[in-house]
């Protein structure tokens, strides 16, 4: 199986989005749906769906949507700053916000107590904090958030990859989510080889990326 590192990923997207003409928020949809497939949702009703503010987060919340569509209780908890949010992640969110979604902003003690509590109500919890970019020391709420989703011991998917570690080596950068599953899109990360104590059960599901795509961005070498 080819693995590829955040960056090789990176330049994946890039290529189908500027050089076929497909959106992003396309990839973002099909992502939504391939997470939505490997859940049990005859298992789960209530679920808590933590989302930064990038592209992982909106994965999250496209995700989010399809759920309360087929009648399930979804609460949304975003962290990060919303000036910096990404475009699709701002397209998702602003559909949520039409369908009055439940969406709560952790910026204090006040709202971490709130999605503590949250967690204790659910049935399964979302992490679409972090995707395969984070290079830096997860510090501050968002450490708060990923112990207290560890803490607490519910089933969790991780989108694409556990928020926290790195996606190219596998390093814990200060404190990763320790999922139940991962789902990661199109092609293994590096950083996920070997790393199922962290990741639980590793499952890779296409997005609608031509296989074209991956010869011109990484070479027919690696794709024998």
């Amino acid at each position: 199986m080819i693995s590829v590192s955040g960056e090789e990923m990176k330049l994946i997207d890039k290529y189908c989005i500027k050089n076929l003409g497909i959106p992003g928020i396309v990839l973002m949809e099909n992502a939504a749906l391939k997470v939505l497939k490997n859940i049990e949702m005859n298992k789960y009703n209530t679920f808590v769906i933590v989302c930064g503010v990038g592209n992982n987060g909106g994965d999250g919340l496209a995700l989010g949507r399809h759920l309360m569509v087929q009648g399930k209780k979804a609460r949304f908890f975003i962290l990060g700053n919303m000036d910096r949010g990404s475009n699709d992640f701002s397209v998702n969110y602003n559909i949520i916000k039409n369908i009055n979604g439940d969406i709560v902003h952790i910026n204090s003690d006040e709202e971490l107590s709130l999605f503590k509590d949250s967690i204790i109500d659910s049935d399964i919890i979302i992490d679409s904090i972090f995707g395969t970019g984070l290079t830096r020391n997860v510090e501050g709420i968002f450490k708060d958030v990923i112990l207290s989703i560890n803490k607490s011991e519910k089933y969790v998917i991780s989108i694409d990859i556990p928020s926290g570690l790195d996606g190219n080596t596998g390093k814990i950068l200060g404190i990763c989510v320790k999922a139940s599953k991962t789902i990661t899109f199109q092609l293994l990360k590096r950083g996920l080889m070997g790393m199922e104590e962290l990741a639980g059960e590793i499952i890779v599901e296409p997005i609608g990326i031509p296989d074209m795509v991956i010869d011109s961005v990484l070479g027919e070498n690696l794709k024998k």
